[in-house]
């Protein structure tokens, strides 16, 4: 039978944090050059084994930028509980049961 564990309450606040993030948008914003002059800009992301470019209009540069930041964070956020969890796991006597006597 397996046992559930749910994390402690630093990682509710992590998981809380993470819930907070209003956009998440995976990439980086680069400049999109021609002739040595900037023209625009680009998201530019790993996908499907392929790097994607997309350009972005000048309308959603901002939500385009919160959206990398967003996700940069996230990612922060998700590193955060992955070692806050293993140290629940790897903490003295986290797996060692007790023994009960019948009575």
């Amino acid at each position: 039978m397996k046992t559930r564990s749910y994390p402690n309450r630093r990682g509710q606040e992590i998981l809380a944090q993470m819930g907070q993030i209003p956009v998440m948008i995976q990439g980086k914003v680069s400049e999109r050059r021609q002739g040595g002059r900037v023209t625009g800009l680009k998201l530019q992301r790993w996908r499907n084994g392929r790097n994607e470019t997309r350009h972005i209009p000048a309308d959603m540069v901002k939500t385009v930028r919160q959206g990398t930041q967003g996700y940069a964070q996230f990612m922060e956020l998700v590193e955060q509980y992955v070692a806050q969890r293993e140290a629940e796991v790897w903490r003295p006597g986290a797996n060692v049961k007790k023994k009960h006597t019948r009575s």
